[in-house]
């Protein structure tokens, strides 16, 4: 972790310590690939909130500039703006003389625009899908600036979100299509007072510097139209993304003049919505050679080096680009013992 990022976060250690809870921000860590498991359980086992979030926090500063952008992320996502903002001016940007990540090839302005909005990093297991990601590029483009619905579906576990996050990582595409931004939003399966909450989260996002309003709205409907101001008033010409839409009912509470980019095992959730709407479907499961590709980054070894019975366990697990850290290894680890 870079000095600036470090000193920001030991510099309101305490704050963070006192007001976060541990079990939400861990999850969305784990997701983005920064935290192990294992650290989970460790934090969890300490016996107060205070020394949970103490744990978490210790554990973040000994990690790199990715685990303090998911920390960032998971605190917006969670409803602490007010303690994202302290940790704001820390962001770090990692960058090479051509202004590039020296791994990732994305440039400082890609890397800024989906930290604030949200986006989750790419997993640290990551094959590319180029077809894919060239096809919700093209559905994006055709709303032309106009609102309207892209919906990517597909089985549980093909891979929507990460497909998602990577249709904007582009410079120029940003730049042409969405130069007020992106805005991520993990919705799941929600309740109305779920819903609500999500809602509010995102309002208080979207208006940080509490230009519209000081208080956040009560009701889904007084929430919807607050978001319909702000998208068009503070953030015109935006993306709105929603992950993982469950029930059509949802969505009317973003039918409001946006961009929108959602995920969903479901096509026919957008059928209640008004717009222009395109589809890409995502496949359940990937070719055999990406499953052992996958596979052997993993476990950390060479594909040709797999024992014979990575093969079958390609087959049993029908291995796909956002499959959980310890299930392959587990699987092969057995199958070796055996």
């Amino acid at each position: 972790m870079d000095a600036k990022a470090r000193n920001c976060l030991l510099q309101h250690r305490e704050a963070l310590e006192r007001d976060i809870k541990t079990s939400y921000i861990m999850d969305h860590m784990i997701s983005n690939g920064v935290l192990t498991v294992s650290e989970e359980e460790k934090v969890k086992n300490e016996p107060t909130q205070r020394q949970r979030a103490a744990m978490l926090i210790k554990m973040i500063l000994k990690k790199d500039n990715h685990s303090y952008i998911s920390f960032y992320n998971a605190l917006l996502h969670e409803g602490y703006k007010d303690l994202a903002a302290l940790l704001h001016g820390g962001i770090p940007v990692i960058s090479s003389s051509d202004g590039k990540d020296s791994v990732s090839g994305i440039t400082s302005y890609v890397r800024t625009v989906l930290c604030e909005g949200g986006v989750p990093q790419r997993p640290v297991v990551f094959v590319t899908r180029k077809k894919l990601v060239n096809a919700i590029q093209q559905k994006l483009s055709k709303l032309n600036g106009e609102p309207g619905w892209v919906t990517i579906y597909g089985m549980a576990g093909c891979g929507k979100s990460v497909l998602a996050a990577e249709a904007v990582r582009d410079h120029s595409f940003l730049e042409d299509c969405f130069p007020g931004g992106v805005h991520w939003v993990s919705v799941g399966k929600q309740d109305k007072s779920g819903l609500l909450m999500k809602l509010q989260n995102l309002c208080a996002r979207l208006d940080q510097d509490e230009s519209f309003s000081q208080r956040l709205p009560l009701n889904i409907e007084e929430a919807k139209d607050r978001l319909r101001i702000l998208m068009l008033r503070k953030h015109p010409r935006s993306l709105l993304i929603l992950d993982d839409i469950w029930d059509p009912w949802v969505l009317k509470a973003f039918d409001n003049q946006c961009q929108i980019l959602l995920t969903t095992r479901d096509k026919s959730v957008t059928d209640s919505v008004m717009g222009p709407k395109y589809v890409v479907p995502v496949e359940s499961g990937l070719g055999k050679e990406k499953g052992l590709e996958i596979l052997s980054l993993f476990v950390n070894m060479k594909k040709a080096d797999l024992p014979e019975q990575a093969h079958s366990i390609i087959q049993e697990c029908k291995v796909v680009e956002c499959c959980h850290w310890g299930i392959l290894t587990d699987l092969l680890h057995k199958r070796n013992q055996s």
